[in-house]
């Protein structure tokens, strides 16, 4: 029992109430197994049982009294403890107050050491132990840093910053030193000279440029799963951080910029000749000039050396942030006044989006890297961009409209050189937009992007207006060559939108604006991964339905324009059935009642009364070969050979079989017309379409006319029984494969037993 107080209680008094509470639970629990034991209990064990319990109650008696006893000891002995901690209180005090001051005496005697012996290294001219001693000063400002002792960090942090600008003036002093004897920024491998200037200087330009790289604020630390740079190997600096260009530079390298950007100023600045507004592309020019001539140097010479906290920075492109920060300063000095002035500001978005190309596709400076460009993203600026954009794409598609040759083939013979027939002034108009997509597709951020995507969008349906008006004028009487190159260009710009909208490009754009519910979104912004956006590209491309649902940003033009495809295929139709009207008169009123078949004639002529309506056909047919896209003729005979087949044989008042009657050899005749020669002279253009399903419904209503006297009286007795409204089925079921047997799959029934009624049986 003692053995056990001595464990749970010790010289802890405080928990004996707990104790109390654990051992009135340990009874609970054993008077409860207890009565489960009892229920299974035999006779022959209770008196073991008996003997148990009374040894175990006892115990636990014992255990109570000893613990109520100390239970009394302890609050006896709690005030005593209280005095004894409240007369020592104080003293207590007194001694962890001289153990902080103790401690803040030392630390403060460390930043002193330091700091001095930072002054004696460089008195002794030995920047090298200063520079050590001073990595010394940093990490005990480090270990101060949030420190409660605020006086105390102060100092440290201003004894520090202190030594580090005497530090920077004294080594970058020296490294401009050790540079202008190696002649920089002449390149380094323009001569033998300069090698062996090198290898003289090679050492100590070693050495400072370490030695300034411990001066400056190494980078914040990579991600742990960045990828690989695409220079030499070397983690980019910009991975999993967001840089910006005016940030920090390296300090070795911002000291080697300093000659360029004091000659920059020297020639861009000021009252210098190349400094003219008018010319922003003589300092693009230049600063590429640079970035060619020192990417060696910085590579091979400058990047061994960025070790440590700097493995991971690519020189070279920190080298380019360089001298496009003097850049950007430049553009901003000079956007006050450039602003305001059209010409110049356009002049200025063009040069600084070619030199953008230049450097993302020639100097290969990383996309994620910052540029000049920004400049352009202020809110007046890029409203300033926009407005030139339009007002120029209006004033060079004013110019390509109103061209004399505007609406023609740009290329004379279009089947050889052109199957879309595609006018000058669309091709030039699409030109124009694609232009607008090259200017914009470097402008970081998607809200700025969608800005131009809406330019474009309205554009593209103001030229739609433009040729929706222009389409109805010259629908006339009818197909002309305006309307054939209306129909072209309508056709060219939905080929064209429907390829740009499968684009990457515009795909981005498309997600972003209307975000897909299962996409997987980048790190950067809401914006579509690039990993799902290239498995939505595979799937569209495999499964065209998907894409066709999934829509693209160029929908509403493209919509409108295969609208207005569909429109001017109509009316083109419409001319056409309209003029064979007129050319089917004479034709529809010949006597086909009272024709007679000359059983000595083996081969029959074309009627006469048709051949101004062959040839017409013929002509147009022609012309629209050459003057319509093949990819959009199809579906212009598609419809023609519908309209035609409806008029030879149901039109009102106008059809040439079902408002006449015909004897045997006016139904020979009539076969011989359109069967044999309309059919293959259509078969001639209509090559999409097999020779039997042109004029279908006329052929077989030529079929029904042209059967012997005893078979069309079978099948005029077979269809009858369908006038009366309700017909078994199977009576409907015959009468179809009757009339299937005979060749005839389209006309309905009654439609057949019509047509078998216009015959006229010889007496």
């Amino acid at each position: 029992m003692d053995q056990y107080l001595d464990a749970t209680i010790g010289d802890n008094f405080r928990v004996l109430p707990d104790v109390l509470k654990n051992l009135k639970k340990d009874r609970d629990h054993l008077k409860a197994q207890l009565k489960g034991t009892v229920e299974t209990t035999t006779e022959g064990e209770w008196p073991s049982i008996v003997l148990d319990i009374q040894s175990i109650l006892k115990d636990l008696q014992t255990l109570h009294d000893k613990c109520t006893v100390l239970d009394h000891s302890s609050q006896l002995l709690d005030p005593v403890l209280i005095k004894c901690a409240k007369a020592t209180e104080s003293t207590v005090e007194e001694i962890l107050d001289a153990q902080r001051s103790q401690s803040y005496l030392k630390w403060l005697k460390a930043v002193q050491k330091w700091s001095g012996s930072i002054d004696i290294c460089l008195k002794r001219g030995s920047p090298q132990d200063a520079v050590r001693a001073y990595s010394q000063l940093s990490y005990i400002a480090g270990q101060l840093q949030n420190s409660k002792c605020a006086h105390l960090e102060r100092y440290a942090y201003g004894t520090q910053q202190y030594w580090c600008g005497r530090l920077q003036d004294k080594v970058t002093s020296d490294f401009l030193a050790t540079l202008k004897e190696l002649k920089w920024p002449t390149p380094f491998s323009s001569s033998s000279h300069i090698q062996d200037l090198w290898h003289k200087c090679n050492q100590r330009f070693t050495e400072l440029f370490n030695l300034l790289l411990e001066l400056g604020t190494p980078p914040p630390p990579a991600p742990p799963r960045a990828p690989r740079a695409p220079h030499g190997g070397h983690r980019d600096l910009c991975e999993g951080h967001s840089i910006k260009l005016q940030d920090p530079l390296v300090l070795p390298i911002k000291v080697l910029l300093e000659p360029l950007k004091k000659r920059f100023q020297f020639h861009f600045y000021g009252n210098k000749k190349t400094n003219m507004k008018e010319k922003p592309e003589w300092y693009f020019t230049q600063v590429s000039t640079w970035i060619n001539d020192h990417s060696h140097f910085m590579e091979k010479i400058v990047q061994p050396l960025m070790q440590g906290p700097y493995q991971g920075v690519n020189a070279r492109l920190e080298f380019i942030r360089g001298l496009l920060q003097e850049v950007e300063v430049k553009l901003l000095h000079d956007m006050s006044t450039i602003l305001y002035e059209d010409a110049i500001m356009a002049h200025l978005i063009d040069e600084l989006l070619l030199f953008e190309k230049e450097l993302r596709s020639v100097v290969q400076y990383p996309s994620p890297h910052p540029s000049c460009l920004h400049v352009l993203y202020d809110d007046l600026a890029l409203h300033k961009w926009v407005t030139l954009e339009k007002q120029f794409a209006l004033e060079r598609i004013e110019k390509v409209t109103l061209s004399p040759t505007a609406w023609q083939c740009q290329y004379g013979d279009m089947a050889a050189a052109d199957d879309t027939c595609v006018p000058e002034c669309t091709e030039g108009f699409m030109g124009i937009i694609a232009g607008i997509t090259e200017r914009y597709k470097y402008v970081e951020g998607m809200e700025h992007q969608v800005t131009f995507l809406e330019l474009q969008l309205d554009l593209l349906m103001e030229f739609h207006q433009d040729l929706v008006t222009a389409a109805k004028k010259a629908a006339g009487a009818q197909p002309s060559e305006n309307l054939c190159a209306y129909l072209n260009s309508a056709h060219y710009i939905t080929l064209i939108l429907k390829k740009w909208g499968e684009q990457e490009f515009f795909l981005r754009l498309h997600y972003h604006l209307n975000p897909h519910p299962k996409h997987s979104a980048t790190d950067r912004g809401n914006h579509p991964s690039l990993e799902w956006l290239q498995h939505i590209i595979s799937t569209r491309r495999m499964d065209p339905q998907f894409a066709e649902s999934e829509g693209c940003v160029f929908a509403t033009p493209l919509a409108a324009f295969s609208s207005l495809v569909d429109d001017i295929l109509g009316w083109m139709g419409q001319q056409v059935i309209s003029v064979a009207k007129d050319n089917c008169k004479r034709y529809k009123r010949d006597k086909w009642h009272h024709m007679t078949l000359d059983k000595d004639v083996v081969f029959l002529d074309p009627s006469p009364s048709a051949s101004e309506l062959f040839s017409w056909l013929r002509d147009q047919l022609v012309f629209i070969e050459s003057h319509v896209s093949p990819h959009v003729i199809p579906d212009l005979y598609s419809l023609i050979n519908k309209e035609l087949d409806r008029l030879l044989l149901t039109e009102a008042r106008m059809c040439v079989v079902a408002s006449n009657h015909f004897s045997e050899g006016g139904a020979t005749q009539l076969d011989y017309d359109l069967s044999k020669v309309l059919v293959s002279l259509l078969a001639e253009f209509f090559v999409d379409i097999p020779s039997v399903h042109l004029l279908e419904m006329t052929q077989e209503a030529c079929r029904l006319l042209k059967l012997l006297p005893g078979t069309a009286k079978l099948m005029e007795g077979m269809l009858e029984p369908l006038q009366q409204g309700t017909v078994d089925t199977d009576v409907y079921s015959a009468a179809i494969t009757a009339l299937s047997d005979m060749g005839v799959h389209t006309l309905e029934p009654l439609q057949a037993l019509s047509i078998l009624m216009l015959r006229v049986e010889p007496a």
